[in-house]
Parts: structure tokens; C-alpha cells; sequence
């Protein structure tokens, strides 16, 4: 595709930032956008990026995450895989995809559990303030008042109230209801074009960010109401019999969602620090499910195992 067009150029406060290193707000993110456009304030936070270095503000470009997850693969026990992608307008895709290893239990399952525990997400999700159910009927789904809360690099804390529909499909979403998939041989390049030019549409939510031919189970949470624009994600749990060891069960836990704040807030000051804090829901989701019962996490088993190799 042909090279982007240069940025407009900047205000003030940016030239400012960047020679000082000073670090921007969200007050001046806003002022920017006033006084020149939504372009104007991304391409203010771009600018005091590249003067601070790219971990100042967090950004998740994820160039080399993969595409899609195969459940051929087994991710590596740690971190979970992140990739961020753009969409139309102020908007984002963001796909976290992590494996979950436990013994002594059937680890899917109480993934599934712990996720529809609609009262108790806030002990298990770490950037939940606050959560509230507002409606709830038994296996097939609840509405929530949530308040979420991701820090902008040091700088300030982004917190978003939002009001979500969550439904839960035990035998997986209907085809209509997912965007289109990607195999997993698409490459970067063609994968991002498509993203960006794939338009948002509710009830139509993000392709999970795993593909598998064996069954699997999602939870969608959309918005209805509350800070964000546009906001709708998928939670895809699925077993994967080839990553567990003897006398252990796995599964892998992905979570998929497009996202568009409201019009004062540039897409490019949250990004990253949004895409960080779901990677850390997902290890705590991760966390306190192997740590139930007779579930014991394997990963400090595995590493050992890998010192020794090397």
C-alpha cells in the first residue's frame, strides 16, 4: 500500500514536549484535539513518543505477535501473546490470547466458571474498580456497570465506566456473529490492510483470536451505554489436549475486542496501556484459576525443566 500522508503539523505544546521531555496529559491530548482535530492530537502523542522512547506511553503495536493462535501451537508458559491492530476511525482491535496448564482438574471449566461468577470479577480481574451486576439470569448471561481503570505510562490514570450486555454461548458463537476469519499463513501486512478497512459492526464482534476445529466456548460483553463509543469483545475458551501434560488438563484462554472512546480521547494516548492491562487480566485469570483447589501452576516445573536442558 501506498506510504500514510505526513502528519499535520503540530501544536505548540508538542514541539514543546519534545524538546524538554516533558511528558503530555490527557488534558493536553484533549486541548489538541479542540484545536486541531483528532489527527492533530495522535500525531501529539506520536511526537512526545518518539522523544521519550516507545515505552513512555505504552503502545501494544504487537508487529510481531501472530495473526491468529493455532491450537497446533502451544504458547510458552509466561506472558500472554498481545497484537494490536487498527480499525476505522478512532478505533482499535486488540486480540490476548494466553494457555492455561493445571493439574487435578478440568481447567477449562473453571475458566468458564470463574468468568461467569459475575460477582466476583473484580477479585480476579485487577483493573476492575468497580463492578456491579445490574441483571443476571443463570446460563445465559448478565448485564454489568464496570469501571476500569489502565494507567497512561505514569502520567495519569484512564478510567472509563461502561455499562456491558454479557452473553454466553456454550457451544460457541453463531457464524453471523463473527467478523471473518484470518488463517493463520495470512501475513502482517495484508492482515493489518484488511483490519483497517474492516468497517465496526455491532453485534458483529472481532474474530477471536484463536482458531480451532475442536469445540470451544465464548462470552461476548458489549456496551451499552457509558465512556466508550464503540466497545465489544469476545472471551474464547478452548481445550487443548496436546499442551498438557500427564495428569494435567489445558486450555487456552484468548479474549478479542474492538474499541472507539469517545471523540475527546485519542485512540493513540490509550492504546497500548489498554492492550497491557488486558494481557494482566488474562495472567490473573490465569493465576487464580490454577491456584483453586488441586489446580497447581506447572509453569515454575517447566522452567526448570528448561534450565537444565540449557
Amino acid at each position: 500500500p501506498p506510504p500514510p500522508p505526513p502528519p499535520p503539523p503540530l501544536p505548540a505544546a508538542a514541539e514543546a514536549a519534545g524538546s524538554t521531555g516533558s511528558s503530555p496529559s490527557v488534558g493536553s491530548a484533549a486541548a489538541a484535539f479542540r484545536d486541531g482535530g483528532l489527527s492533530t492530537a495522535n500525531a501529539l502523542v506520536e511526537a512526545v513518543e518518539g522523544a521519550l522512547g516507545s515505552t513512555a506511553l505504552g503502545r501494544g503495536d504487537g508487529a510481531e505477535s501472530p495473526v491468529v493462535l493455532s491450537d497446533e501451537i502451544c504458547l510458552v508458559p509466561g506472558k500472554p501473546v498481545v497484537r494490536v491492530e487498527a480499525a476505522p476511525g478512532n478505533a482499535r482491535r486488540i486480540f490476548t490470547g494466553i494457555d492455561v496448564v493445571a493439574l487435578g482438574c478440568d481447567v477449562e471449566e473453571m475458566v468458564w466458571a470463574t468468568l461467569t461468577d459475575y460477582q466476583n470479577l473484580a477479585k480476579v480481574v485487577p483493573n476492575l474498580v468497580s463492578n456491579t451486576v445490574l441483571s443476571a439470569e443463570a446460563h445465559v448471561g448478565a448485564r454489568l456497570q464496570q469501571v476500569g481503570a489502565a494507567r497512561l505510562g505514569g502520567v495519569a490514570t484512564f478510567t472509563a465506566q461502561t455499562t456491558l450486555d454479557v452473553r454466553e454461548y456454550r457451544h460457541g458463537l453463531p457464524p453471523n456473529m463473527e467478523a471473518d476469519h484470518l488463517d493463520g499463513q495470512a501475513e502482517q501486512a495484508s492482515a493489518r490492510e484488511i483490519g483497517a478497512a474492516l468497517p465496526l459492526r455491532d453485534g458483529v464482534f472481532p474474530r477471536p483470536y484463536s482458531i480451532s476445529s475442536l469445540p470451544h466456548r465464548d462470552i461476548t460483553m458489549k456496551a451499552v451505554g457509558g465512556d466508550f463509543r464503540h466497545y465489544q469483545g469476545v472471551w474464547r475458551m478452548q481445550s487443548l489436549p496436546g499442551c498438557a501434560p500427564p495428569g494435567h488438563t489445558a486450555m487456552r484462554l484468548t479474549y478479542s475486542v474492538e474499541l472507539s472512546p469517545r471523540a475527546w480521547v485519542p485512540i493513540a494516548l490509550i492504546e497500548g496501556n489498554v492492550a497491557r492491562t488486558l494481557g494482566e487480566n488474562l495472567e490473573a485469570i490465569r493465576d487464580f484459576v490454577v491456584e483453586q483447589g488441586e489446580c497447581c501452576q506447572v509453569e515454575d516445573e517447566g522452567r526448570e525443566e528448561s534450565d537444565e536442558a540449557r
